[in-house]
């Protein structure tokens, strides 16, 4: 799987360094689209190489037709600088002149036809007669060189440019690739892009490549992230699941609960006709009982043949009492 590669518009002189992280990334590929002029060069290290400080310069004549634009691409690193020293003719005449940076270095790259209306809009600063404007470059990355005429007429522009440019030493690197192929592919390793120097005789166009450099996917890394976050929804489904049955449970204890508290609720008034009628049926019980009882010892002291008057009559040698004295007598 690729990841969506960069693409880089570079000039002469260009130096860039790529450090892709081993863990998220197998490999590298890096792809010349365009240019026909050998001289591309990639250089392996095993740690970000050393930086050197370099100045180079050269001189650029333009013709510039009527609302007509003109543009070169440098790759410069951060704290390079650029002096630009400009001479417009015929007098009177003014050009737009800017360094811009961004993607859209890319469609001017392409789609010439549009590049005058993107800078007309971008750049607002004319300049007429001679000249010089200094660019110092904040961020590392693509910037294009434009020159914009706006006029009516024809207009020719003498640019005499100095580059101070931060570059990086590759007299260390254990690996290198000169494009024979059109492209060179590699581990994750840091790696450093570098293009020759401006050569007489030929055309700035012709010394001008598109790179695209490519993500391979680390597979193995890929596959353990993708199968943590599987794990991690499954999980979370499950834990869903039980928690809801769980609050089920809690609901049906609460209403139980809620039950008890409500009759708890209902004030002392209920705790107490509750405890008085538990005492009122205690009494009840045991004036039952006592009635029975007196009854019972009521019938066992009475005579057992007349049933009136009570025993008062002993049987001798016996002893018993059973009968009063009149029955006893009789």
């Amino acid at each position: 799987m690729n990841v969506i590669p960069t693409h880089v518009w570079i000039g002469p002189n260009s130096s860039i360094l790529v450090e892709a992280n081993s863990i998220f990334f197998g490999s590298v590929q890096v792809d010349k689209l365009n240019g026909s002029e050998s001289g591309l060069q990639l250089f392996g290290f095993y740690t970000s190489p050393r930086v050197n400080v370099v100045n180079w310069s050269e001189s650029r004549l333009v013709s510039l037709s009527p609302r007509s634009s003109k543009g070169w691409p440098y790759y410069l690193n951060e704290r390079a600088s650029l002096n630009i020293s400009y001479t417009v003719k015929p007098e009177g005449c003014s050009v737009r002149l800017a360094v811009d940076e961004g993607w859209l270095i890319l469609c001017l790259c392409y789609c010439l036809s549009f590049s005058y209306i993107w800078l007309h809009v971008v750049n607002k600063n004319s300049f007429t007669g001679s000249g010089m404007i200094q660019v110092n470059i904040s961020n590392s990355g693509s910037y294009q060189l434009a020159v914009t005429n706006p006029n009516l007429k024809d207009v020719e522009v003498e640019l005499d440019i100095d580059v101070t440019a931060v570059v990086y030493d590759t007299k260390e690197a254990f690996y290198k690739c000169n494009f024979s192929n059109s492209e060179c592919t590699f581990n994750t390793i840091p790696f450093v892009l570098t293009s020759p120097a401006p050569r007489q005789g030929l055309l700035a166009e012709e010394q001008e490549w598109v790179i695209r450099i490519s993500y391979q996917a680390n597979w193995i890394v890929d596959s353990i992230v993708i199968g943590l976050i599987v794990f991690m929804l499954v999980a979370i489904q499950i834990y869903k699941k039980y928690a809801g049955e769980d609050e089920y449970v809690i609901d049906d204890d609460s209403s139980i609960v809620s039950l008890l508290v409500n009759n708890d609720d209902d004030g002392p008034s209920m705790k107490y006709s509750c405890t008085e009628s538990l005492a009122a049926c205690d009494a009840d019980v045991e004036d039952s009982i006592g009635n029975k009882s007196e009854e019972m010892c009521a019938t066992r002291s009475r005579c057992d043949i007349c049933f009136d008057a009570q025993r008062d009559c002993f049987f001798l040698p016996c002893g018993h009492c059973v009968s009063c004295y009149q029955c006893g007598t009789k």
